[in-house]
Order: structure tokens, then C-alpha cells, then sequence
């Protein structure tokens, strides 16, 4: 139907909520509150009923927040929309991956407002992984958007009840938008200068690449001092079950495992040496940072509990 005609059918805010903020701030964020968030992988599959009895599980470990990644490594699995939603309903604090390159511009703005429509208001703003590399090689990538023209859109929704291009969007919006970094880089200055604009933009909180050594971020915390006073730090922990789970993250960009891991031959033994690291971690890390993000390579309940315990304990000492 041409857009004169729809128009004169269906104005636009025919069927919607016309209240919403008017420049005021947006509200506080309730995962600014919590300590320990579990990553988990959507499913690849029609069925929920396993992925939601493993993260209901999780909860009752100790989890105070559900992480669902989008399109992970590039593979095609359900998108974190619908499982995010279901957590949503079951009363569970979720955080949803949101990536840009695997989304036009129109796609970018109707996906956040349909996420919020559904319950979800916590996100995590990524580029996202290259899709060439996943399953479908021929996918490209889609640069309509900046990675902080993401964050705008979501702090003017937030603000101003509008996007990019000015139009209005009715109704009340109340996301909380949260960023990656990488404490790797060579020049870390490249690295703040990235985090500073996500913050211009309306970012509440980081979350690193997987860490494996304490200094390494300490020292790029003190360096980070100003971006630490405005906005939440959740330092990322890698546990590995298999060896051959460990060969492969360590040759996934932004990974950088050290050489001791690869001494423990056995699966039982590398998973008992990467426990053991990832609680060390949590101990020596917490005073300086605001809690933990373990990454989706762990799916055991007991090595899950293990390192819930230890990251409670920490923020009530």
C-alpha cells in the first residue's frame, strides 16, 4: 500500500500510550544491583523447555542475572528475543546480547522496541561477530549504524521518546544499556576513547573480554579511573570443561589464553585448574570491581554454585 494512503487509514499514534518522559533522566538500572551474571547460548531449536529448566537451575545456584547471546561466533540459533522474554515472564533478571551488524537500521530501532514491548529493558550493545565465519560464509556484515549510534537511539527512547531521525515513538522507555571492552589492546587509549563514547551515549555499565590474569586488569583499571566513577565494571571469567573446548577459544579474537592451561592433558584436570583460577580471580577482584560474567563455556551446576558462592561471599565481606 503507498505511505499517502496508509497514512490516511492508520495515523501513527492511533493505537499507542501517549505518555512517555518529557527530558527527564532515565530510570535506574536494577542490574546495576547485582553481582554475578551467567552467559548463556540461545537455543538451536523450537523447544524451550531445556534451556529454560538450565537457567531456572542456575538461579537457584546463586545467578542473579541470565545473559543470552545473539548469533554467537556467527551461527544461526534462535534469536535471544523470544528465550529473553520467557526468562522475563518466569521473574528472571535477564541481560540480552543486541547486535548491530547483523541489522539494518529499520531492523535496529523495530528489534529494541519490540525487546522492550516484551519485558526487555537490559541490554548488552555489541558489534557482534562477523557472520563470513559462521554459518552461512556469503552473510555480510551491515555498517547502517555505529555502535554508538545504538546507544543514542536507546538513550533518546529513553529521554526524549524519539530516534535518530527525530521521529516520535510512543510510550515509556526504560532500557539500560551496557557495552563491552577489551583490557588486551596494545594502546589502551583507543580502548578508553571507545568506552568514553559509549558513555556520551548512555551506557551504564561494561562488561570485559574473558580475563585470565589479575594484573592485566588492575593495571587497565587505574587507567580507567574516570570511566570507572560513571558506569558499572563486570569483569568476564573463562572456565574451559574440555580440552578441546579450550583449543578453540583460544583461537577466537580477544581470547588470549595463557600457556599454563595447555599443560593439563586430561578434561578433569583442566576443569579443576580452571576452577580454581576462576575463584582466585573472583577473590583477588572484587573490592575493585562491581561483580562477575561467566562466560557460556561452563555449563556444569556444581562449577556454576562453585563460583556463585565465592562472588556472594565477596560483596558480603
Amino acid at each position: 500500500m503507498p505511505k499517502d494512503e496508509h497514512s490516511k487509514i492508520m495515523p501513527d499514534n492511533e493505537f499507542y500510550d501517549h505518555e512517555g518522559p518529557s527530558g527527564q533522566q532515565s530510570p535506574e538500572c536494577s542490574i546495576l544491583n547485582k553481582r554475578f551474571i551467567l552467559e548463556t547460548l540461545p537455543p538451536r531449536s523450537t523447544t524451550s523447555d531445556k534451556y529454560l529448566d538450565f537457567c531456572e537451575s542456575s538461579v537457584k545456584c546463586g545467578v542473579q542475572v541470565i545473559a543470552i547471546t545473539d548469533l554467537p561466533m556467527g551461527s544461526s540459533r534462535t534469536s535471544p528475543i523470544a528465550p529473553a522474554h520467557m526468562l522475563v515472564e518466569r521473574g528472571i533478571d535477564v541481560l540480552m546480547h543486541f547486535s548491530r551488524t547483523t541489522r539494518n537500521a529499520i531492523r535496529i530501532e523495530g528489534d529494541l522496541i519490540a525487546s522492550h514491548m516484551l519485558g526487555i529493558k537490559n541490554i548488552l550493545i555489541l558489534s557482534g561477530d562477523d557472520p563470513r565465519n559462521g554459518t552461512y560464509p556469503f552473510s555480510s556484515s551491515v555498517e547502517d549504524f555505529t555502535i554508538y549510534d545504538v546507544f543514542k537511539l536507546a538513550k533518546l527512547l529513553n529521554e526524549k521518546n524519539e530516534d535518530l531521525a527525530g521521529v516520535k515513538v510512543y510510550g515509556k522507555f526504560s532500557f539500560c544499556p551496557g557495552g563491552v571492552f577489551s583490557p588486551h589492546e596494545g594502546d589502551y587509549r583507543q580502548t578508553l576513547e571507545r568506552m568514553n563514547g559509549k558513555l556520551a551515549n548512555g551506557c551504564k555499565f561494561f562488561i570485559s573480554q574473558p580475563v585470565f590474569s589479575q594484573q592485566e586488569i588492575l593495571d587497565f583499571l587505574e587507567k580507567a579511573a574516570d570511566i570507572r566513577n560513571e558506569s558499572n565494571i563486570y569483569v568476564a571469567i573463562m572456565l574451559f570443561e574440555t580440552r578441546s573446548q579450550l583449543e578453540y577459544f583460544s583461537k577466537v579474537p580477544g581470547v588470549f589464553v595463557p600457556k599454563e592451561y595447555f599443560r593439563y592433558e586430561s578434561d578433569e584436570a583442566l576443569k579443576q585448574f580452571s576452577l580454581k583460577r576462576a575463584i582466585l580471580m573472583v577473590e583477588k577482584l572484587a573490592r575493585y570491581v562491581d561483580g562477575f560474567y561467566l562466560t557460556s563455556t561452563t555449563k556444569d551446576l556444581e562449577t556454576i554454585k562453585a563460583i556463585s558462592d565465592v562472588v556472594l561471599d565477596s560483596y558480603q565481606n
